[in-house]
């Protein structure tokens, strides 16, 4: 039988909510997710081959722990940290019959609802990446929009910064019960939660990162409350961890503005725990959230 996967990216402060398929209804979103892929003719060609329709998925992430019942018929699998041993995972019997899951790319980035990458580019005065040249052969980048949106609802970079962006994230409208029994009625048969993002934000409880989603922000176990549900509801769960740029991703909050009111003035990546005292963040260190003990990569920062 073939294997088909629908993936529903997710993306507010307070809880996910169905961000493709426009002009319609949240229900209405997942009911025509769910519809397309129930009705959807496949001619036999089609059929010799896996095929994975994405409505939203980004690829860099990496699948943890798709929960496997007792019923699988292959024995478990040792793993060895090496590429070689990865090759012996083969996707469990159940997945290639569950045509329908979500995944809730949902996390303290959500809080400013200003698009993706918000924890990096808010450091960036002027877009990375993206320089340009006019019509009279002048180079010039432009303006952030993030960094200027971060200007206008929250300060400056140096003094609010992404670790104070997680401390507004209240989540105070999230249900897991509510949402994992609207997905299974639209047709999900698993689901996928992320765990943390490329800004080491974690969003469980956490025993090697202090910057987690129950020490601070919502002040809950996030992971805890999804697993819990969906595991009642008989969905398959499973989390994603995007932690392959946290090398080099937080670099930006390194810098300092290079011209304005501001130019020269670091941003709050560069404070430790001692400069918390007195503060909301008072005993965490934000070096353990901005992660930079290493030499940064010069083409990873606009001059």
């Amino acid at each position: 039988m073939i294997k088909q996967n629908i993936y529903i990216w997710f993306s507010t402060k307070q809880k996910p909510i169905a961000y493709h398929l426009p002009y319609v209804s949240y229900t209405d979103r997942l009911q025509q997710a769910g519809t397309i892929f129930k009705h959807q003719k496949m001619n036999k060609r089609k059929q010799m081959y896996q095929s994975t329709l994405f409505i939203v998925l980004f690829t860099f992430y990496h699948v943890i722990g798709i929960a496997q019942e007792k019923t699988d018929s292959k024995k478990p699998i040792t793993f060895e940290p090496t590429w070689e041993s990865l090759k012996q995972y083969e996707s469990p019997e159940w997945f290639r019959d569950a045509k329908f899951g979500i995944w809730a790319h949902w996390g303290a980035q959500c809080e400013p609802e200003a698009d993706d990458w918000y924890a990096r580019n808010m450091y960036i005065e002027k877009t990375a990446g993206y320089r340009f040249t006019d019509s009279t052969g002048t180079v010039g980048t432009e303006t952030n929009r993030q960094y200027l949106y971060h200007l206008d609802h929250y300060g400056h970079p140096s003094e609010f910064g992404f670790k104070d962006v997680i401390n507004e994230w209240k989540a105070e409208n999230f249900n897991a019960d509510s949402l994992l029994t609207l997905y299974k009625d639209c047709g999900a048969r698993y689901f996928m939660a992320m765990a943390n993002h490329h800004d080491n934000f974690d969003n469980y409880n956490s025993k090697y990162q202090p910057w987690n989603a129950v020490n601070m922000g919502p002040k809950r176990d996030l992971i805890g409350e999804w697993s819990k549900a969906a595991r009642k509801l008989g969905l398959r769960f499973g989390v994603s961890v995007h932690a392959s740029h946290a090398w080099s991703w937080y670099e930006t909050a390194q810098g300092a503005d290079t011209e304005g009111p501001y130019a020269g003035i670091p941003y709050d990546g560069k404070l430790t725990k001692a400069d918390g005292k007195g503060k909301w963040w008072e005993g965490y260190d934000p070096q353990d959230l901005y992660e930079q003990n290493h030499k940064a990569n010069p083409n990873n920062i606009v001059e």
